[in-house]
């Protein structure tokens, strides 16, 4: 059984598929042609910026200052505060992100830094909870923002179908997913166009509203003098706080994305810190100037009324022009969810290279050099994820079960210092900085279950909870599902697929 891979001019290049004596397919001896077959390396300087800033800006500016606000009892100066804070937290975590990046040169982001700090049962948990719950609850959801953002227009006046968000919402997944699945370079030049709207239209937001406090408006001028009234700080919890910073990191994720696609980025060890230093700081900016335009025209209890912000900002200030903002929300939240598609495709293939996921997650099509398999993987759960209705939960649930994996990766950088004090690092941050984010880490984790614990969050500790059985069973003592690598190599021929050269790096 075989497969013919496109090659430069008229030659072709067999890879045999059939597995060997112990019923592997990663055996090299099932390579006829030792030519290296791996994924390629096509995103510079530019391109790294706008992964991570275009994931990093999508549908949480728009959707999430009414999550923060409410969870800050309506206190502008404190919802203010709380944004900076999670774009420093953000930043932070970040700097960790790029010693660990510089030094550890594979894909697959905290996958590969865990494998490298600690035991694998807890590289598997990671790729275990990551892959079915975290990525994928992340991914429904911004896809959910731009199903209700594109359907809203058809129905003025009155609430969309939740059948109808949600078709709307799996056909940007499907698109994505073709997208990605064909080519590197056409998925980072949408990235990179798509970047470059989402931040036009924040500075549509920002300039407008500026001028609108130049000119002395009311409501803004009220909202920035009395930003720290009394009455709204007097109820604000250690509980409450830390489910607001839950709804501000949703808006920051992606300052991580380009840690999963270590192999395809060019000079990584210096483009990875580069593109994190700018990417990071200048979102954090302009989520600030952003939200200060939000208060510049609406009162926090129009913002808290709306279903769109940013919707209700463009009708009120643009006028008849108002319908830039949706469209815009829309191409945001694309940008984003390409993005994530972009970096979260690389989890699985990695893990499933080390044997932690079925063998086909692996493997890479011949024809365009991506992860397949892995994207299609993400896809399919992706779509099982649009299935429940509340936005808050899913948000919820992927910043718990996230936040205890940063943590544990921040905490890594610590730990390889001791255990591995002779790799080489490129980029190096001073101690401190990891302690403290891990020190956040644990507020994050535990604020939330102190006074009023979400059900959805105990679902997700129980499942990840069972990542060290099923590691125990289908790793450690390797049980075979009987008719696997048949299905295996039936998926192989239809997705075009094959292993890919690799070997461990530091």
């Amino acid at each position: 059984m075989s497969l013919r891979s496109r090659t430069a001019g008229s030659n072709t290049t067999e890879i045999e598929l059939q597995p060997a004596a112990d019923g592997a397919l990663f055996s090299d001896d099932n390579r006829k042609d030792k030519a290296a077959f791996e994924l390629r390396k096509k995103i510079g300087l530019p391109g790294s910026v706008a992964l991570i800033a275009g994931t990093m800006v999508g549908s949480g500016i728009f959707a999430s200052p009414v999550g923060v606000l409410v969870g800050t009892n309506n206190s502008v100066g404190m919802s203010l505060v709380l944004w900076a804070a999670c774009g420093l937290i953000a930043g932070l975590a970040a700097l960790c992100y790029c010693e660990l990046g510089s030094a550890i040169r594979e894909s697959g982001g905290e996958y590969a830094y865990l494998h490298k700090a600690y035991v694998p049962v807890i590289t598997f948990t990671f790729a275990w909870t990551s892959c079915v719950i975290s990525r994928n609850a992340s991914n429904a959801a911004t896809a959910v923002t731009f199903g209700s953002y594109v359907v809203e227009p058809f129905y003025p006046g009155c609430q969309p179908p939740d059948l109808v968000v949600k078709c709307a919402a799996a056909v940007m997944v499907l698109v994505l997913n073709c997208i990605n699945y064909v080519s590197v370079k056409v998925a980072t030049k949408v990235q990179s166009t798509l970047a470059i709207v989402k931040f036009i239209g924040m500075l549509i937001i920002i300039v407008g509203g500026m001028m609108r406090l130049g000119l002395g408006d009311k409501v803004g001028l009220y909202n920035l003098r009395n930003a720290f009234r009394p009455e709204d700080l007097a109820g604000l919890g250690f509980s409450q706080i830390g489910l607001a910073f839950y709804q501000g990191f949703w808006s920051y994720d992606g300052w991580n994305n380009l840690n999963y696609i270590t192999e395809e980025v060019k000079n990584s060890e210096k483009t990875l810190p580069r593109a994190i230093m700018i990417a990071v700081p200048l979102v954090t900016i302009f989520y600030l100037l952003v939200n200060i335009a939000y208060f510049a025209v609406l009162t926090p209890a129009e913002m808290v009324a709306s279903n769109a912000v940013a919707v209700t900002w463009g009708y009120r200030v643009l006028g008849s022009a108002g319908w830039i903002m949706p469209l815009t929300v829309c191409l945001s939240t694309l940008g984003a969810m390409n993005g994530s598609y972009l970096t979260g495709g690389r989890l699985p293939f990695v893990a499933a290279r080390r044997g932690h996921l079925p063998q086909i997650l692996g493997m890479a099509n011949v024809v365009f050099y991506t992860p397949g398999p892995a994207l299609v993987f993400t896809t399919i759960l992706t779509l099982v994820f649009l299935i429940p209705n509340d936005f808050d939960t899913l948000v919820n649930a992927f910043s718990f079960t996230a936040w205890l994996f940063y943590g544990l990766v921040v905490a890594g950088v610590v730990v390889l210092r001791f255990t591995n004090p002779d790799m080489p690092r490129p980029f190096k941050v001073p101690i401190l900085i990891p302690c403290i984010v891990v020190i956040i880490a644990i507020y994050l984790l535990v604020a939330p279950l102190v006074d009023s614990p979400d059900i959805i969050i105990l679902y997700a500790a129980i499942f990840m909870m069972c990542g060290p059985i099923v590691y125990f069973i289908f790793v450690y003592k390797k049980l075979r599902i009987p008719g696997l690598d048949h299905l295996t190599l039936m998926l192989q021929q239809i997705l075009d697929v094959a292993p890919t050269d690799w070997e461990e790096t530091c």
